[in-house]
Parts: C-alpha cells; sequence; structure tokens
C-alpha cells in the first residue's frame, strides 16, 4: 500500500500525525448526510475506521 497514481481522486487524512490514509472521493460522497464514521479494510491487518470529528 502507499501513495495512488492518481491524488486528485482521492483525498488525503492524516491519522496519528504521521499516517496518511487515502480514500477515493467518490466513496466519501456515497456516504450518508452527517455520517461520521467510515470504516475500511486493509488486507492482512483487518478494519479500521475513520471517525470524522469536524466537518470543513
Amino acid at each position: 500500500m502507499g501513495k495512488p497514481e492518481n491524488e486528485e481522486n482521492f483525498e488525503v487524512f492524516t491519522v496519528d500525525g504521521d499516517v496518511k490514509v487515502y480514500v477515493k472521493k467518490e466513496l466519501l460522497e456515497a456516504m450518508e448526510p452527517g455520517e461520521k464514521v467510515f470504516r475500511f479494510l486493509i488486507p492482512e491487518y483487518g478494519w479500521h475506521y475513520l471517525v470524522f470529528l469536524n466537518e470543513k
């Protein structure tokens, strides 16, 4: 895993100060209005969550 080749299709989030998570913009757009938790799977590392505390 790493940085996507086409970063313009992704939103980047920094977690714990140094971990970068790239999420495809279309997945974020598909979230329900007001939804604050995004669950994702990293193969061999299990399920993880992004919890949005503040809105842009």
